[in-house]
């Protein structure tokens, strides 16, 4: 089965309560994607996950410039309804089926931007946003698999959490057993949820001995209001 491709826009707001909405498009061969469009139809699937509380839209298109794939968008009143369906049977479901047909993904999330005051940023230096720099050392015969586990776990973290903001792995050009992963977190409810996921955990104990140095640096902001347009600038 091939990789997941994953490329996710946060459009930041320290708002717990702010909607989320995902935009998701599906591709796979033989019309696959298709077909999983129409399971998850016919079995009442797409029904039962737009009966979870919180859930405000979840509907299939089809692209105009892709007539074989999928788009699904779906919207959540906040976080915690996402997180939901993420915790609940219809979720595991809804897996078993996109592995059924081997589909690949990409997604993009928004959550909308809270109007500011007095053309302040939204997002302010005292809010409750983590910035993390983890620095790390890897012992050299680990090196290949440390990076795919790095990679996969901040791929599948930006996809499927809604609070975290970025998990973004770099490697130094002058010693590459030396990593440096960029951290940010919605909230320390976010960076707690994230710890306590099967992939993160997957990536932590499945690491353990091949690293040799680990220290967590956290960073205070010195331009917040920048944020929203980093990452909307790497969009384009």
């Amino acid at each position: 089965m091939k990789k997941i491709i994953a490329i996710a826009l946060f459009l930041v707001s320290v708002a717990s309560q702010a909607q989320i909405t995902i935009n998701i498009r599906y591709n796979a061969p033989d019309g696959n994607a298709l077909k999983y469009m129409e399971e998850m139809t016919r079995t009442g699937l797409a029904d039962s996950i737009r009966a979870i509380p919180g859930c405000l839209l979840y509907d299939y298109f089809i692209p105009q410039d892709n007539p074989q794939g999928v788009l699904l968008i779906d919207r959540w009143e906040d976080e915690a309804a996402l997180r939901r369906y993420h915790q609940s049977a219809v979720m595991k479901q809804a897996e078993a089926l996109r592995a059924k047909y081997r589909l690949e993904r990409k997604a993009e999330v928004f959550t909308p931007m809270r109007p500011s005051l007095s053309g302040q940023s939204a997002v302010s230096p005292d809010s409750s946003m983590i910035v993390r720099i983890s620095e790390i050392e890897v012992y050299p015969k680990y090196l290949k698999e440390y990076l795919e586990f790095a990679h996969n776990v901040g791929a599948t973290s930006v996809r499927e959490e809604p609070g975290v903001i970025c998990i973004y792995p770099m490697q130094q050009l002058r010693n590459d057993c030396r990593i440096r992963i960029l951290e940010i977190y919605a909230s320390q409810e976010a960076y707690q949820h994230h710890i306590r996921t099967a992939h993160f955990q997957a990536y932590k104990q499945g690491t353990l001995h091949m690293v040799k140095h680990l220290d967590l640096v956290d960073m205070r902001q010195m331009a917040p209001e920048s944020l929203p347009l980093i990452f909307r600038k790497v969009q384009q």
